[in-house]
């Protein structure tokens, strides 16, 4: 028989080894992000904004195939709170990280730094191999996904997050559903795509907005259901009269899609009004949009004038996308922008 102290000693240890077991996954709470050296752009994460690590080196050329793409992604998102830290673990050549950074220069804009305990923590926790290897966390600083930046669920998987619209386990809960009516498409059994989008759209419309506008644009293009597809516009209408981001998608889909068959004037400015209403009359996002619904209605003025207040108003990072809107629907307004 062990003596008690000795028994205890290795009961700590193999608490301890199941512990360090334990593989860190989707849905698992973000461990602490631990630093040796800020290269450029130090900056705190956690709760309330969503953010990426993201593994990479300098002797790497997957990475830094990848670094264009991660920085279109962090200047797409910055503005609405997304930070992005790429780790190198490269401690011995912290020179050398430095001038790579700097020679990026703009191609590389986001937070970089020295490894001080994170890639153990994350990313060997993680299982991972292979670099580049990036993390996406949600606002909740839950993971919401592991694996290749260039992987194409990185960016829809972003995109979601970004929109507070990720949720893996009801993704997960989702799957069956999606494949069954994937397979039903395949054949054109239309009511039973719908049976399963409804079911998906049941489990929660915010979630699953992209599932709604996906039903949409079947009835619209797939099977030419003009009725249907109006009166499933005017359902998303009522769905989602209370979510911003929602409102917004709906009246860029239907004004200015590249697919005439989902374009609806007529639902599109009720989605931009709608919008201006929930958010005011003095929201960017919100002007913007009217904007957007104007200028593809063909009224050039409003969308001239909607454009410029929402230029005006826009914060001082996002104006000059902003700007390139304007100087577009100017372009055919006759209108001159205020200075």
């Amino acid at each position: 028989m062990l003596p008690i102290r000795f028994a205890g000693a290795v009961l700590v240890a193999a608490l301890a080894a199941v512990a360090q077991a334990k593989e860190l996954k989707v849905g698992d709470v973000a461990p602490e992000v631990r630093i040796d050296e800020w290269i450029q752009g130090e900056t705190s994460v956690g709760e309330g904004k969503p953010y990426i690590v993201e593994f990479w080196a300098t002797w790497c050329g997957p990475c830094k195939v990848a670094i264009p793409h991660m920085n279109e992604l962090y200047k797409k998102y910055k503005g609405d709170g997304l930070k992005v830290i790429g780790v190198s673990d490269e401690k011995d050549k912290v020179g050398k990280v430095k001038d790579f950074v700097r020679r990026q220069g703009e191609r590389m804009t986001y937070a970089v730094a020295i490894d001080g305990g994170v890639k153990n923590d994350w990313f060997t926790a993680a299982g991972q191999k292979g670099i580049p290897c990036a993390f996406i966390v949600d606002d909740t600083n839950h993971i919401a996904f592991i694996g290749h930046p260039m992987d194409d669920q990185f960016e829809d998987i972003l995109g979601k997050v970004m929109a507070g619209r990720y949720n893996p386990k009801l993704e997960k809960q989702a799957a069956p559903m999606i494949d069954a009516a994937n397979r039903a498409a395949r054949v054109k059994n239309w009511s039973d795509v719908y049976r399963h989008l409804d079911a998906v759209i049941e489990l929660d419309s915010r979630v699953f907005l992209s599932t709604s506008i996906r039903k949409y644009r079947i009835l619209a293009c797939e099977e030419g259901d003009t009725d249907g597809a109006k009166a499933w516009s005017g359902e998303m209408l009522e769905t989602y009269a209370s979510d911003a981001g929602a409102l917004e998608a709906i009246a860029e889909l239907t004004a200015a899609d590249p697919d005439d068959c989902v374009k609806d004037l007529e639902t599109a400015r009720a989605a931009a009004d709608a919008l201006l209403a929930l958010e005011g009359a003095r929201d960017p996002d919100a002007l913007a949009t009217s904007a957007l619904v104007a200028y593809h209605a063909g009224d050039k003025d409003r969308a001239a004038k909607d454009q410029q207040m929402a230029w005006m108003l826009v914060e001082p990072a996002r104006k000059d996308l902003f700007k390139r809107n304007l100087d577009l629907y100017l372009g055919g307004s006759g209108r001159k922008r205020s200075r």
